[in-house]
C-alpha cells in the first residue's frame, strides 16, 4: 500500500488543529520552502496491513493516529530533496524499516522491527525520532542519517556515530567491514579496506537475506541490552 495515497484526505491546518502543540510541528517548515503543497493523509484509527508499506516521491505529510503495523517491509522515502513527513502517534511494528532522502519520521510509541532498521542519506534530512524504545535486529545508518530514541535502543548498531551511544561497529571508512558483513555487500576501493555498500545492504535486507557473517552478531552481546542515551 502507498501510505501517501490512501487514508483520508486532509490539510495542514486541520492536522494542526487536531494535534496542537506537537513537537514535530517545526518540521512542517520544509514544505514552506519547497513551494508545492504536500499531499496530506490521515489514518484516524491507525493502520494495519499485510502489504508492503511505501511512500511516493513527495512532497507528502501523513499522520497515522495510532499504531502502524505491517507484516511486510515499511519503506519511507522521498525523491532526493523532496520533503516528506510521517507521524505515527502510536507504535511502529514491521519486519523491516527503511527511511531515506528527505524524510522525517516521528513515532510517539515504540519502534519494533524484527529485522533491520536502515537509514540513508541523512545529509538530506533523513531522520527517525522515537519517543519510546527502538528494537531491531540491526540498526544500520548511512552517512549522517539521524536516529533518536528517547526510551533507548536495543540493536546491533552500525553507524558513523550517534549522540545517544557509541556504535557497535563504527563506519568511518577506515575499518575493515569484511570482518562483519557478507562479501557480496562490500565495496572495494584502492588503498582502502572494504566497506559496506549501503545500497547492497538495503537490497539484501528487502530480499530477506542475511547481512552479517555467521557468528558476528553473537560477538556483540550489548545488542540485546536496552541502551539509553547519554543525556
Amino acid at each position: 500500500m502507498q501510505l501517501d495515497e490512501e487514508g483520508q484526505a486532509s490539510s495542514i491546518p486541520e492536522i494542526l488543529e487536531q494535534f496542537p502543540g506537537r513537537e514535530w510541528s517545526w518540521a512542517l517548515e520544509a514544505f514552506e520552502y519547497w513551494g508545492a503543497p504536500p499531499t496530506v493523509r490521515v489514518y484516524p484509527s491507525g493502520c494495519t496491513t499485510t502489504q508492503p508499506v511505501e511512500t511516493g516521491d513527495g512532497p507528502y505529510f501523513v499522520v497515522v493516529d495510532g499504531d502502524l503495523t505491517s507484516t511486510a517491509p515499511v519503506d519511507l522515502a522521498t525523491c532526493d530533496y523532496t520533503p516528506g513527513l510521517v507521524i505515527v502517534t502510536g507504535s511502529l511494528n514491521a519486519p523491516l524499516l527503511y527511511f531515506a532522502d528527505n524524510i522525517r519520521v516521528f513515532v510517539g510509541g515504540d519502534v519494533r522491527v524484527s529485522g533491520a532498521c536502515l537509514g540513508a542519506l541523512g545529509d538530506r534530512n533523513a531522520m527517525l525520532t522515537v519517543e519510546g524504545e527502538l528494537h531491531a535486529r540491526a540498526l544500520i545508518l548511512g552517512s549522517y542519517a539521524e536516529v533518536c530514541a528517547d526510551g533507548g535502543i536495543r540493536a546491533l548498531v552500525y553507524a558513523h556515530g550517534l549522540d545517544q551511544l557509541c556504535p557497535d561497529i563504527v563506519s568511518d571508512g577506515l575499518g575493515d567491514d569484511s570482518r562483519f558483513f557478507r562479501p557480496e555487500l562490500l565495496d572495494h576501493h584502492e588503498n582502502y579496506p572494504p566497506i559496506l555498500s549501503f545500497p547492497a545492504a538495503v537490497k539484501a535486507a528487502f530480499a530477506g537475506e542475511e547481512l552479517f557473517l555467521p557468528g558476528v552478531e553473537e560477538r556483540f552481546p550489548e545488542r540485546l541490552v536496552l541502551r539509553r542515551d547519554s543525556a
